[in-house]
């Protein structure tokens, strides 16, 4: 610093002194005073206060450390004494709020820190509670986590949380309540419902929040390993398992271990198989070439027919004989023949 800009700041030091009395001695207004450079009316330095979106008082004025913190080279013994600064009178009761636009908190900073108010970062409007406690969003999304812990290391596979959908803060009314967190309706991959409540010690719900939180289960399901056709039926080498997120699903995949199905759909390569997109491959299927036997009570007669549905072992299903284009319903009674009585 040079000697003008000492001079200079010395010259500001009756400026704000008022503003800067709760520092206590002429040393620390100095030392402050050193941490800054003024030029062209402007105040410079290594540090800003940030000014929280909002904030808890427990006394009876807002204190400069109840709305702000300290970011950069302040010093903490510096800044614990400029957080003792008083700024303006406190909600008179507890759990009153006090809602404040961005334009008053800075002109109340200005009044209050004069050209130290140059070095205070404000976001956007301010809300002042009077006692309680404050649970901002980075606190509600540490204690969502902590509270869904327990269920998520049950889950197999690779499971996550993200893009929380929280309140910006919660306003306790009280120091000793606390919030609990529930699951509102299924919990599983996807988006998960959320209630939050605040409950105070005698386990009585004061408040509520609606909240969500995405989870993530990435697990190994059995895929198409090359296009499936409908009616195919699958084998191993139709088949591998891909890493798919859970939460995108459409349905329960098939586990991959029970063969004797076929496909009801088309499926593409790595497309996942799911069991509804699956059916038992039936005794008989459409198109299969059969003998039908002909049971009467004095005669019995032979003769190829075309099976015109798939059916399991005793169902009826229509056949065409093969020569006169005649169609009849015969009972299934073994994979190459059909019975009609």
């Amino acid at each position: 610093m040079t000697c003008m800009q000492r001079r200079m700041a010395m010259d500001r030091l009756g400026h704000f002194a008022p503003a800067l009395a709760a520092l206590g001695t002429a040393a620390m207004l100095l030392t402050l005073l050193l941490l800054t450079v003024a030029h062209a009316g402007t105040m410079q330095a290594s540090w800003r206060l940030a000014v929280a979106p909002a904030a808890v008082t427990q006394t009876d004025t807002v204190l400069l450390g109840d709305i702000a913190r300290p970011v950069g080279d302040l010093p903490e013994e510096h800044w614990r004494t400029l957080a003792a600064t008083p700024l303006w009178a406190a909600p008179a009761r507890d759990g009153e709020q006090q809602n404040i636009t961005r334009g008053k908190v800075e002109s109340l900073l200005r009044y209050h820190l004069r050209d130290l108010a140059q070095l205070c970062v404000v976001s956007g409007p301010l809300v002042v509670q009077r006692g309680g406690r404050l649970l901002d969003e980075a606190a509600l999304r540490a204690l969502v986590s902590e509270s869904l812990t327990a269920r998520v290391s049950g889950m197999r596979g690779e499971v996550s949380l993200r893009d929380f959908r929280l309140p910006s803060q919660v306003f306790l009314a009280d120091s000793q309540n606390t919030l609990a967190v529930d699951v509102a309706g299924g919990f599983g991959p996807g988006r998960i419902s959320l209630l939050l409540r605040e409950v105070n010690p005698a386990q009585i719900t004061v408040r509520k929040y609606g909240a969500t939180v995405f989870l993530d289960q990435w697990v190994n399901v059995a895929c198409a390993a090359r296009p499936i056709n409908p009616r195919d039926e699958l084998s191993p080498d139709k088949v591998t398992f891909m890493r798919k997120n859970a939460a995108y699903l459409r349905g329960e995949p098939w586990d991959g271990r029970r063969f004797g199905l076929r496909a009801v759909r088309p499926m593409g390569t790595g497309e996942v198989i799911y069991k509804a997109n699956l059916d038992d491959v039936p005794l008989v299927s459409r198109g299969d070439t059969l003998t039908l036997v002909y049971q009467g009570r004095n005669v019995r007669l032979r003769t190829q027919v075309e099976a015109l549905a798939d059916g399991g072992l005793g169902d009826m299903i229509p056949v065409r004989n093969t020569d006169s284009k005649r169609e009849v319903v015969a009972e299934i009674r073994d994979a190459e023949t059909v019975v009609v009585r």
